[in-house]
């Protein structure tokens, strides 16, 4: 069964509505748990397991006992409870005497009380390995019955069932937690607490419900331990059920400290021809970046051996990290592992999909082997990453049901939903998805949360996708989902709280959920305002024919015009009336607001090259950032990297050094509009297009700031933009001062690859690069020294696009160097 009906959660949203009420009354069938700030209700609770046998040794460390999760759950309603209503309800053990005198029970967990009423708690785990059903056990039920609530759940193995069913319990009070901590906490306050009829059977559409928060953006043990707190309100699991696997597991099957040495044709080689072995800064080799020469049958006959060793428990070698008593992870290292060595080229099929990555597919070798493995060891859970160079389903390999595959489409569109016919990008990606799922009922996915990987921290566009994108997953049959999240929240905002609702029940009411959010969190009045413009970026992003995964691309959609006509969303609920805690959080949203404004007239100055402006912009981004965070940690990380607001503060500053400052000098723009012709058959070359005598009078005009993705139709319905060769030709006047001086043409970006002649003479080439490797990457220099003439120049740029975005972007200038002193 599902979540509650609608009625039902309607009557806990009326709940939530009686925060403004001094006194609710109860309807007969509801429950008083707390009369006029006076306890109503005993929780009573199973008695504690029994503590384990002391050690053998008695100088061994004692670990404490931890709580059974049934006492949790009771103490997370006496808590919140208490909170609302400064009422403390007792906690009582099932078998000891109650003295209370309390009408009413809340009996938490697996009760006699529960049995003896005929409530059929959820519970039993049995770990079948290869079972299709397996982890679907899980589940709660919250019912009353007279003077009587049971709240209990599924509470055996690594399920959390009585904790989840105790902060729906409380949910249906009003108390919300949509961010960790106390910053997103929302607790009503009132003097009687009254608990709505409610009888609720409900289990999750998916067993796996995760959104880490490593990595990218570091935390402290405090907030991690706060947003694991919280990951249990919203109802996200704990346990990974299956065994954990992560880039690099696969060579602790053959540790390279161990083997390297004595036996280097274990490794893969490099396109260098020599070993692909990971350093470390602090080991001599390292696992997560080491690949394994799978196509050595020794390789095999030793990665058995030593997982046999760990399971018996007799050893040594560092295959015991990737080694859980239930089965072992393995994966590539992250990105696209290949390896060079002949007999491995041999055995590759050359499946090519440079839409994903720049090399065939290994997804043969590496599934191919996987599968032997897990015939060896029928009983144990094999966990595999379909991921950069393996994302494909393999051809001709059939996978053993004791295989499970956790599919990360890092390549995915995150600006569409899966049921947008007209994106080629998330089509594909439930295509590939659904295949997975021929292989095997064992997959979930790895998705990204934030989508944006690497950029300026802008409002994404998850919360509208996921809504679609869940009820495909689980129609599909998906196990669910383990994403990889960030410290970011000023740019997920509610989309991990929206999951936690979605990843439970796929058909949980988002538009409500919504509402609720906004009213609650900023008031009746001020919150449709605060909606409208987020709502306003997610209809922006869904809105463009661009498929990306990189918020720098959707500078033609955070635009001033844009950012200034929604503006007026932000002014609308400034001017509404808040409570001092609403207020406190408007101002925080505020900044936000204010952070994309800098955003939009950061890229506006770059467009206008007025790279001191755009640092300006820049660092004001990086001032709201350092705001968002005084308030609330969670925003985001005091982080510095090149891809970020303050990295790009320092490439304007260099920028503008060169054209106005103590590096050089401007000598001519590059103008925003070229000409510009595709040349599908590669004809340019050798129709010599960059002679200043060649007839352009047909060419088209493009934009020298955008890619042509962002400014030209879609190629067919489903939304693929060209790829292959574009010509640019343009006009810079040049000075006759500066005739025979050192110059530089600077480009600030060219996809995949470029060619420039400067008045018919070839002035240089920038090898291919991927259209995310880093905006360092895509920029291209070349020599124009001795190439001009005073007056006009033709400038020539082709461009070489073989997948995905393409283009020049960013402008550029003819400078200068300032002579050395």
């Amino acid at each position: 069964m599902k979540q509650a009906s609608m009625i039902q959660w309607a009557r806990a949203a009326l709940v939530l509505l009686a925060v403004a009420v001094p006194c609710a009354t109860a309807a007969a069938a509801d429950l008083t748990l707390v009369q006029n700030g006076r306890p109503n209700a005993v929780i009573v609770v199973p008695p504690e397991p029994p503590a384990p046998p002391p050690p053998a040794n008695p100088k061994a460390r004692v670990p404490p006992v931890a709580k059974s999760k049934w006492l949790r759950a009771a103490e997370a309603i006496q808590t919140y409870v208490e909170k609302m209503s400064g009422a403390r309800l007792p906690i009582v053990t099932e078998g000891q005497p109650d003295e209370t005198g309390m009408p009413v029970t809340i009996a938490v967990g697996h009760t006699r009380l529960a049995a003896a009423k005929g409530v059929k708690v959820p519970s039993g785990f049995k770990e079948v390995v290869g079972d299709p059903r397996v982890f679907e056990e899980e589940g709660f039920v919250i019912k009353t019955l007279g003077e009587l609530v049971v709240v209990g759940g599924n509470s055996d193995g690594p399920y959390q069932g009585t904790l989840y069913a105790a902060y729906e319990f409380l949910e249906r009070l009003g108390c919300r937690w949509y961010f960790p901590g106390d910053w997103g906490e929302v607790v009503p306050e009132r003097q009687t607490v009254v608990f709505p009829e409610t009888d609720l059977l409900s289990r999750p559409d998916f067993p796996i419900r995760q959104v880490s928060i490593g990595g990218w953006i570091p935390s402290t043990r405090e907030e991690r331990q706060q947003y694991d707190e919280w990951a249990r309100k919203i109802k996200w699991t704990s346990e990974a059920f299956y065994p954990g696997c992560g880039d690099g597991f696969l060579a602790y099957l053959l540790p390279p400290n161990e083997y390297f040495e004595s036996h280097p044709e274990f490794y893969a080689l490099g396109k260098d021809g020599q070993p692909s072995v990971g350093r470390h800064r602090t080991l001599k080799y390292y696992e997560n970046t080491t690949m394994l020469n799978l196509s050595n049958p020794d390789v095999f006959a030793e990665s058995v051996k030593n997982l046999q060793a760990a399971f018996a428990g007799t050893g040594t070698s560092n295959v015991r990290r990737i080694v859980a008593p239930n089965g072992f992870g393995i994966s590539p290292p992250d990105g696209a592992a290949f390896d060079h060595r002949p007999e491995s080229r041999a055995l590759n099929q050359n499946f090519d999909y440079p839409a994903y990555i720049h090399h065939p597919q290994t997804s043969e070798e590496f599934f191919g082997f996987a599968a032997r493995l897990a015939r060896e060891f029928p009983g144990k859970w094999v966990s595999t990453m379909a991921y950069a160079g393996r994302e494909m389903p393999p051809q001709g390999v059939t996978l053993p049901p004791n295989v499970k595959v956790n599919y990360a489409p890092i390549s995915s569109c995150v600006l569409h939903a899966g049921d947008d016919p007209s994106c080629w990008r998330r089509n594909e990606t439930i295509a590939i998805l659904r295949q997975w799922l021929k292989l095997t009922p064992h997959v979930d996915m790895y998705d990204y949360n934030p989508g944006f990987l690497l950029g300026s921290f802008v409002p994404e566009r998850d919360v509208a996708n996921f809504a679609i994108n869940a009820k495909i997953y689980k129609q599909l049959g998906m196990k669910g989902l383990r994403s990889e999240g960030r410290k970011a929240f000023m740019q997920t905002w509610i989309s991990y709280y929206v999951r936690g609702k979605l990843m439970w029940d796929v058909d949980a009411d988002v538009a409500a959920i919504k509402r609720d959010f906004y009213t609650t969190f900023f008031g009746a009045e001020a919150g449709p305002h605060v909606q409208a413009w987020w709502d306003a970026c997610e209809a922006a992003l869904g809105a463009t024919t661009m498929h990306c995964h990189e918020d720098w691309l959707v500078n033609h959609i955070y635009t001033v015009p844009f950012t200034t006509r929604i503006r007026a969303h932000v002014e609308a609920a400034r001017k509404s009336a808040m409570t001092p805690k609403q207020r406190g959080r408007f101002d925080a949203f505020a900044l936000i607001a204010d952070h994309l404004e800098a955003f939009a007239a950061m890229e506006e100055a770059e467009m206008n090259l007025d790279y001191a402006e755009a640092a300006r912009q820049a660092l004001r981004c990086e001032a709201d950032k350092l705001k968002l965070i005084q308030t609330y940690s969670f925003f985001m990380g005091d982080v510095k990297r090149p891809d970020f607001t303050n990295g790009r503060a320092i490439l304007y500053t260099n920028l503008a050094a060169r054209t106005s400052g103590s590096a050089g000098t401007r000598v001519a723009a590059v103008p925003l509009a070229a000409k510009f012709r595709r040349d599908r058959f590669n004809e340019g070359v050798i129709g010599e297009w960059y002679l200043p005598s060649h007839d352009d009078q047909a060419w088209e005009t493009k934009n020298t700031f955008y890619t042509w993705d962002a400014q030209d139709p879609p190629e067919d319905d489903k939304g693929h933009d060209y790829d292959g060769y574009g010509w640019y030709r343009f006009t810079v006047d040049v000075p006759r001062q500066q005739v025979g001086k050192p110059l530089k043409l600077y480009l600030g970006g060219v996809i995949n690859e470029g060619w420039v002649w400067i008045n018919g003479q070839y002035a240089g080439h920038r090898g291919w690069h991927l259209w995310w490797a880093g905006r360092g990457r895509l920029e291209m220099e070349v020599d124009a020294t001795g190439k001009v003439k005073a007056g006009p120049n033709v400038v020539t740029v082709r461009v070489w696009n073989n997948a995905e975005i393409g283009g020049m972007l960013r402008r550029g200038f003819l400078w200068a160097p300032r002579a050395a002193k």
